[in-house]
């Protein structure tokens, strides 16, 4: 069985036997002592120059060197360098951590609840939903604003639960709308009443993206098997329109993970819905959502509980189903126009042309960590695939919550980055950072070229 790791963010995470979150002081103890300095051994990488695959939306680098956020780049490359001098001439991590840069990741994962009114075979967080593990919503709401005074420009509400569900979730969108934050929804749809309580506060460069996944009502259900027995597809994509009338600034996406025959989730079987990728494709331009997405199916994988994409036939038993995938996608484009898009996933892409390869190939450090981390009320996380997972734990759940926390789980973040290495822990991850960390590698290698860095064009777009 071949395990292809490709989610939007990928990385493993690994820095000890399994750390109970809830014990606040073990998990500080445990990190310190995990501090490996990995640059000791003299390693040196060769700046990747291509990845052809990458859609704009995930050509990091470019929006790491945007001009209002470029210096947050330079801070910490600048920082890693005295990390390796530093520790050559033989300082400990924690005098180093003193001069580190003190600056909020730039995006965030929120996971707003574990709460779900969706029973979907295929959820990859099914261990944790409707745990009754929340967030006090004023330290909830403290912690970002610690986070956004500190320079944290968007955030993915998404995962973990069904973010409508969440009692405050009016709140805390208005409450990030109105320091200009950016933000991003995924929902599964069933409360878009939420969403039109706040598509006032909406604008351009905000959007909100509904998990479907089937192009009728049957699928529909028999994937997500929702709670009440109105919520059909029919029934969901109807609230568009009239979401699109109060503000139509934003987007509205309709999300299809692809599922052929051999995937399997939680001892599962899951429904096949590859026929119907082209009937989704024409609803979604029919109920006016702006685009629709495509991505290949995900499971957990059984030893570090990664967000995987689980390939149990070889790649030729395989490829005929990707020729499948690939001809209805095909039909699909000659949907589009000025108003509605059809977007392939680059995990998609790299999966059907074989090209995943390219992205396993890691450099010591993950870097990304620093500039995006998930925030969830299991506590505060390092990557989007390793969410709920205690190996990649950097804090509790309230431990932005004031300056003097938020120092602390800085302090902790960097520890982490230093503590593990990429390059032997990621080597079978298919990651989409792997380009940024190759970018910022070469920049600390060679950080002559930070005088004549250019920054990007300008496009105000900061998710990670």
């Amino acid at each position: 069985m071949e395990k292809i790791h490709t989610t939007e963010g990928e990385v493993l995470m690994e820095i000890s036997p399994l750390i109970d979150f809830r014990d606040k002081n073990k998990f500080r103890s445990e990190l310190k002592s995990v501090s490996v300095p990995l640059h000791a051994n003299g390693k040196t990488n060769a700046h990747k120059e291509k990845q052809v695959e990458l859609s704009p939306i995930h050509d990091f680098s470019a929006k790491l060197r945007q001009p209002s956020v470029i210096n947050v780049l330079k801070d910490y490359v600048r920082w890693q360098v005295e990390w390796r001098e530093g520790y050559a001439q033989g300082k400990s991590i924690e005098e180093i951590l003193e001069s580190a840069p003190n600056h909020a990741p730039l995006s965030i994962n929120l996971d707003v609840t574990t709460a779900c009114n969706y029973r979907c075979d295929h959820c990859v967080d099914m261990d944790i939903l409707n745990t009754g593990i929340r967030y006090d919503h004023e330290k909830l709401k403290s912690s970002l604003s610690t986070l956004m005074d500190r320079g944290l420009r968007t955030v993915i509400i998404i995962g973990g639960g069904e973010p409508t569900a969440y009692p405050g979730f009016t709140d805390i969108v208005r409450h990030l709308k109105a320091r200009g934050i950016k933000i991003g929804v995924v929902t599964n749809g069933s409360r878009m009443q939420k969403i039109a309580e706040v598509a006032d506060v909406l604008e351009k460069g905000d959007w909100v993206r509904l998990s479907l996944d089937s192009g009728n009502n049957d699928t529909f259900r028999a994937m997500h098997k929702p709670v009440s027995k109105k919520v059909t597809l029919d029934w969901i994509c109807s609230h568009i329109p009239d979401i699109k009338k109060l503000n139509d600034q934003f987007q509205i996406g309709y999300s299809f993970i692809v599922v052929w025959n051999d995937c399997e989730a939680n001892d599962m079987q899951i429904i096949d819905n590859t026929d119907e990728i082209y009937e989704a494709a024409a609803r979604a331009k029919q109920y006016e959502f702006d685009y629709i997405s495509f991505k290949p199916f995900l499971t957990r994988a059984e030893e570090n509980n990664a967000e995987v994409v689980n390939l149990t036939q070889q790649e030729q038993a395989l490829e005929p189903v990707l020729n499948k995938i690939r001809t209805a996608i095909d039909k699909t484009k000659h949907l589009e126009d000025s108003n509605y898009a059809v977007i392939e996933s680059t995990n998609l892409r790299v999966l059907e042309n074989g090209s995943y390869k390219d992205f396993i190939d890691q450099p010591s450090t993950c870097h990304m960590q620093y500039f995006r981390q998930i925030l969830s009320p299991l506590g505060i996380f390092n990557c989007p695939v390793y969410r709920h997972v205690p190996q990649a734990l950097l804090g509790g759940k309230h431990e932005y919550d004031g300056e003097e926390l938020f120092q602390e789980t800085q302090k902790n973040t960097l520890r982490l980055i230093e503590a593990f290495d990429a390059s032997r822990e990621c080597r079978d991850v298919t990651c989409l950072y792997n380009h940024a960390n190759w970018f910022i590698e070469d920049l600390i290698n060679h950080p002559e070229k930070l005088e004549t860095l250019s920054a990007s064009e300008e496009r105000h777009d900061y998710f990670l």
